[in-house]
C-alpha cells in the first residue's frame, strides 16, 4: 500500500520471531514480529518487548565505519556477523540502540 516491495521473508525460531525486508527506493525496513511480547516498552536490551527496539542504517563496509566511529571516540560493538548481514551497535544520546549493518548478499 505505500509502495515497498517484499524482499524477503525468514523466520528465526531461535527468536521465536519472523520478519519481512521492505525496499523502497533504495531503502530497506527489516519488520519483525514475535511469538511471545512483553509490555514493558522501556526494556530495550530484549527483543521480546513490544515497540520500536532501534533503528538501522545499511552502509557499503560496517567495518570501516566501526573504525572511523571508535577513532572519534564513540563505543560501538565489535562487529558481528549474522547470516544476511555485518553489524554492530551505537547508541544515541538517550542510550536506544542504532544498527550499523552491512548486507551480505
Amino acid at each position: 500500500m505505500l509502495g515497498f516491495k517484499e524482499i524477503k521473508r525468514f523466520e528465526r525460531p531461535d527468536l521465536g520471531g519472523k520478519a519481512t525486508l521492505l525496499e523502497l527506493g533504495g531503502y530497506h525496513l527489516e519488520l519483525w514480529q514475535f511469538d511471545a511480547t512483553k509490555p514493558n516498552k522501556d526494556d530495550f536490551s530484549d527483543l521480546h518487548t513490544r515497540g520500536i527496539k532501534h533503528l538501522a542504517f545499511r552502509v557499503e563496509n560496517v567495518e570501516h565505519v566501526y573504525h572511523t566511529l571508535t577513532a572519534q571516540g564513540i563505543t560501538a560493538t565489535e562487529p558481528k556477523q549474522g547470516s544476511m548481514a555485518k553489524y554492530i551497535f551505537i547508541k544515541d544520546p538517550d542510550g536506544f540502540p542504532i544498527e550499523i549493518l552491512e548486507m551480505l548478499n
